[in-house]
């Protein structure tokens, strides 16, 4: 499951793709992406240790991507914020299920866990920005 925080990580990280190197503050993301202003420094600081973005302080500073939109993945980030997202808890290992371990039903949650692996690992920042038809061309 995606927590909240990580969807405004990856509205922050969207809203900086349309910035192309520019650098932005906190506070126009959080108004741009209706993002509250009091989850973004968090949010940045873990992006940043995730090496996602660059930040720049003091007078004219900002933040700005790490590297191209068409090289950060949506995986990346909901890992960097997460770590490893998982759909169902019994994938997870050991759970309370009242079925145990012979649940028929785990073969096909992990088809499905891999597939939305695959779906969030193959779509870039750059990729949802041409989605939505917003963005500028992503050099």
């Amino acid at each position: 499951m995606i927590t909240k925080k990580t969807e405004y990580a990856i509205r922050a990280l969207w809203e900086l793709a349309n910035e192309n190197g520019h650098l932005a503050t906190a506070n126009e993301i959080a108004q741009r992406q209706c993002v509250p202003p009091k989850y973004l420094p968090q949010i940045v600081s873990e992006l940043s240790r995730a090496g996602l973005l660059l930040s720049v302080r003091g007078y004219g500073g900002g933040i700005k991507l790490s590297r191209p939109a068409r090289d950060i993945t949506l995986l990346e980030v909901i890992e960097a914020m997460q770590g490893k997202m998982w759909m169902f808890e019994c994938q997870m290992g050991p759970c309370d299920c009242d079925f145990g371990p012979g649940c028929d039903l785990k073969a096909v949650y992990g088809k499905a866990q891999v597939s939305l692996e695959s779906i969030f690992g193959e779509t870039r920042l750059s990729d949802i920005r041409l989605i939505k038809g917003r963005g500028k061309s992503d050099k």
